[in-house]
């Protein structure tokens, strides 16, 4: 993409301070999860389905974060030029984090669809149809990949002030991205928006 005439802006997070900030949205999504399903079920019933979690966790733990960056990963290539072959999937070490980067532009509002992703697909209908069903194992489930998407989350509450038609670039090595913004007179023609 072309960046000429066109201002670039940083907005990032350390990855120390995002995991701190997930460390307290643990507790409101639990209650926002728990809540719900206790109101229902009892104890019991989420106990049963707990130890089912607790006994498969790993297997559940290393599929939930597969499938967390394919969600990242599939909703970016809907919208990026070179479609899959955009995304780039690592871990960052030191944080024991992975993660997926689109390596082209996005729009704003296509940024969001696929930062979104995990977190309704993993998290929030997971925890929904546990709530209808009394799974304590999938309630575990919804409870643990929404915390996870607790980077997403501030990924998206960081995108709050931007129209959905700017451009974001995914930043290649912090938790966060580039807005650009285009210069006052390429955004206005005659008084009309483009």
């Amino acid at each position: 993409m072309d960046n000429v005439g066109k201002e670039i802006t940083e907005y990032t997070i350390g990855l120390g301070r995002a995991h701190l900030i997930i460390l307290l949205m643990a507790v409101p999504i639990i209650i926002i999860i728990g809540v719900p399903f206790f109101l229902v079920w009892d104890m019991d019933t989420f106990e049963s389905g707990r130890k089912v979690f607790m006994n498969n966790i790993i297997l559940y733990l290393i599929v939930g974060v597969i499938m967390h960056e394919m969600l990242h990963g599939a909703g970016w290539a809907l919208f990026a030029p070179r479609g899959i072959r955009s995304l780039k999937f690592g871990i960052h070490w030191k944080y024991l984090a992975p993660y997926c980067h689109c390596r082209e532009p996005l729009k704003v509002k296509h940024y969001r669809i696929g930062g979104a992703l995990p977190l309704f697909l993993l998290g929030i209908a997971p925890s929904l149809f546990a709530i209808a069903t009394g799974n304590g194992a999938l309630l575990s489930f919804g409870i643990i990949f929404s915390i996870a998407a607790g980077g997403d989350i501030i990924s998206l509450y960081m995108l709050r002030k931007f129209d959905g038609e700017s451009y974001i670039h995914d930043h290649p090595d912090k938790m966060g991205f580039y807005v650009e913004s285009r210069p006052v007179n390429d955004i206005v023609t005659n008084g009309n928006k483009k």
